[in-house]
């Protein structure tokens, strides 16, 4: 988590450059993509759940104790204007897992697109 410090001219002038490149019209030749990461911790019950009685809404009390399953990272990439979402989960959260993401962005799901809106 981050926090901004300050709000200072020369963060305005950047924060004003991205409104800006958010209001620009839909061009599948520079298409907007925005993406993050995140790892996460992979749990499983410890305990299991008391079933409802005969008669009962069934809950699901979550409890404190879990086991531990490993971890995954994330990878999601939002390319609103094009209207598209692309999720992939990875074993590891390596620069060499990043890049393959990107490539897979670019190959799978926006060079079509480019190829498309050039030609004729």
């Amino acid at each position: 988590m981050w926090c901004i410090q300050e709000i200072t001219e020369q963060y305005r002038q950047r924060m004003y450059c991205l409104l800006e490149l958010y209001q620009q019209a839909y061009d599948p030749s520079q298409p907007l993509v925005c993406m993050d990461e995140k790892s996460k911790q992979l749990v499983e019950d410890a305990r299991e759940p008391i079933k409802a009685k005969p008669g009962k809404i069934e809950k699901y009390d979550y409890d404190y104790e879990y086991k531990r399953k490993g971890t995954c990272n994330i990878f999601v990439a939002v390319a609103p204007k094009a209207g598209k979402r692309i999720v992939k989960v990875t074993d590891t959260r390596t620069k060499q897992d990043f890049a393959y993401f990107v490539e897979e962005l670019i190959d799978k799901h926006f060079f079509q697109s480019y190829m498309h809106s050039i030609s004729p």
